[in-house]
């Protein structure tokens, strides 16, 4: 038995108003309710929201033709922690005043329930089950197929019985089946006309029906429900087996399986996004698992809004997730990729203002860059190695004529490594500039080793201000001396962290943190940044303009300790 199933109900029975206030109860719900008394108690107190409003409608147009004639009503009672799904039937009893009782329909489903209702992906879902809808307008029932909007079925509510009933192979001679079919044409008929259904077989046991819903952020509301065969062992839970139970997202067998028949077997165009939360372990580490799990969780609403009906996720990683859109477009990929961006750093910081979560991306698409899965997935992980090598905080699309000459380079790097080459080639750039820092004699040679620097680190300019922040000496790109003026603001170190430095691998994470910051690094086209602040005094500055490139840990020690044997050697104040 479920833990939800684990505390039954039986004999309950109550007096209720229209506005769901309990005028009167038997014992066993006084004993269900915990309570000894319940008159004046509001039934919405252990009803979900959804549950509670219609409930109210139900009961505000339930004016049965036949004196004491009984109606049923399917909703969650909330017992405790749980919450048990119900059918109420209900009898009038004055003008104002009904009477219920409940019994409980043992549903086995309760998380594919709570899924159901909550979940963003409800319009994937239906991509891959059997889904249908139909329109219920003045007693006729109009059902379609979603797939191809084809219809196969119009008639009155008996006729739709019959049709729901063969249809689904309900067993008519099984009472729980009956009544839950029942309870859901009842609710059907109480709610307004010209309304949409969809009604879901997530499985062989289990059917539910669902006002359509209108946007991604107004949830559906559930008005009926058939398990078929409750006294068969209960169904295997298809949603719990197929998603993350974190996120909400598609697990990574469920989003692979998917994406692999899509691509290799129908060979639909789509394009494939993998996306990987930057930072994420200091991110655990600084704030705590908790903060974390929110924000995996954070991550997948905002990528769940950007899709829409326009792709699925899946939760890959630990920080990692794979979206599968029905898109090629480069121009519409952008506008996804920005969106999930954005909507990623902006949500976050509202949730903990002092911290700064980004992500990367890589994107590729079938057919136009790969043949089968197995290549695209290589393809865009390669084009997220990139843009975490950028500064992350940005997506790379794939395009040959750009991206594979750094696929080479990194595969050379890679053979360097191996070889030993690489790291040798390093210490000798290293050993120069920290002996030409040893023999210092003039600002001239300065200038030299600061040039030196810029060419061995790969950024763009290393810019020193004395002082009295005035420029004292700099190398690179430095067509104008555009820190002077910030620099007389107060709030100029105020990022600065306890040791006092700035990094910054992508200075648009200050998008969602301070305008003005931000604003000053993007009219200078500052992309990344390391600001030193020697003795706190002496600032030197290494900067890269556009593109970002993200400064590996070991790079970040060198550039504090040559910035501070700079101000020693060369007595800059």
């Amino acid at each position: 038995m479920d833990v939800q199933n684990a505390r039954r109900i039986s004999d309950i029975s109550f007096s209720i108003d229209k506005d769901l206030s309990i005028k009167a109860g038997n014992r066993t719900f006084s004993v269900f309710l915990r309570k000894t008394e319940v008159s004046g108690i509001n039934l919405s107190e252990f009803l979900s929201e959804n549950d509670a409003e219609n409930f109210k409608h139900f009961l505000s147009n339930f004016n049965p033709e036949v004196s004491n004639e009984s109606a049923s009503f399917v909703a969650k009672l909330r017992a405790r922690l749980y919450l048990i799904t119900c059918i109420f039937t209900v009898i009038k009893t004055g003008d104002n005043l009904f009477e219920v009782s409940i019994e409980e329909l043992s549903y086995s489903r309760q998380i594919l329930d709570k899924a159901l209702l909550e979940s963003r992906e409800y319009s994937t879902l239906l991509q891959n089950f059997d889904a249908y809808y139909f329109i219920y307008e003045c007693e006729k029932f109009t059902v379609k197929n979603t797939k191809d909007l084809n219809t196969i079925f119009v008639g009155n509510c008996d006729e739709f019985k019959e049709f729901f009933e063969n249809f689904f192979h309900i067993n008519k001679m099984y009472t729980q089946e009956s009544k839950q079919l029942i309870a859901m044409l009842a609710n059907i008929r109480n709610l307004e006309t010209g309304k949409y259904y969809n009604f879901l077989q997530t499985d062989k046991k289990m059917l539910t029906v669902h006002t359509l819903r209108a946007s991604t952020r107004k949830k559906t509301i559930v008005v009926g429900y058939v398990n078929f065969g409750q006294k068969i062992a209960p169904a295997e839970n298809a949603y719990v087996e197929s998603h993350d139970g974190l996120t909400g997202l598609y697990n990574k067998k469920a989003i692979t399986e998917i994406a692999i028949k899509k691509i290799n077997g129908q060979k639909v165009p789509c394009s494939m996004i993998i996306i990987d939360v930057d930072h994420f372990k200091g991110c655990n580490d600084t704030f705590g698992h908790n903060f974390g799990d929110r924000v995996l969780t954070t991550v997948a609403n905002c990528i769940k809004d950007a899709i829409g009906t326009k792709g699925i996720a899946g939760r890959i990683g630990g920080d990692e997730f794979l979206v599968l859109l029905d898109l090629t477009e480069e121009d519409n990929i952008r506008n996804i990729t920005r969106n999930i961006r954005a909507g990623i750093q902006w949500n976050i910081t509202s949730i903990e203002p002092g911290s700064t979560v980004t992500c990367s991306m890589g994107v590729a698409r079938f057919p136009l860059n790969t043949k089968d899965y197995d290549s695209l997935f290589n393809l865009a992980d390669k084009c997220l190695y990139i843009a975490k090598n950028k500064g992350r905080n940005c997506y790379i699309i794939y395009k040959p004529e750009l991206h594979d000459y750094v696929f080479i380079q990194n595969r050379q790097n890679e053979n360097k490594i191996a070889s030993g080459q690489l790291y040798n080639e390093a210490a000798d750039d290293v050993f120069e500039i920290l002996k030409a820092i040893h023999e210092k004699k003039s600002k001239n040679e300065l200038q030299q080793i600061l040039q030196k620097l810029v060419d061995y680190l790969g950024i763009s300019t290393i810019m020193v201000y004395d002082s009295t922040h005035k420029l004292y000496c700099s190398a690179g790109r430095t067509e104008k001396n555009f820190r002077e003026k910030a620099l007389k603001q107060e709030n100029y170190f105020s990022f600065f962290n306890k040791f006092d430095y700035l990094h910054l691998d992508n200075t648009n994470v200050l998008d969602s943190v301070s305008q003005e910051k931000y604003v000053f690094y993007q009219e200078n086209c500052i992309s990344s940044t390391l600001e030193v602040l020697c003795n706190k005094k002496t600032l030197i500055c290494f900067d890269v303009f556009k593109p970002a490139k993200t400064f590996p840990k070991e790079r970040i020690i060198f550039m504090l300790v040559v910035a501070r044997l700079l101000v020693s050697s060369f007595n800059i104040d």
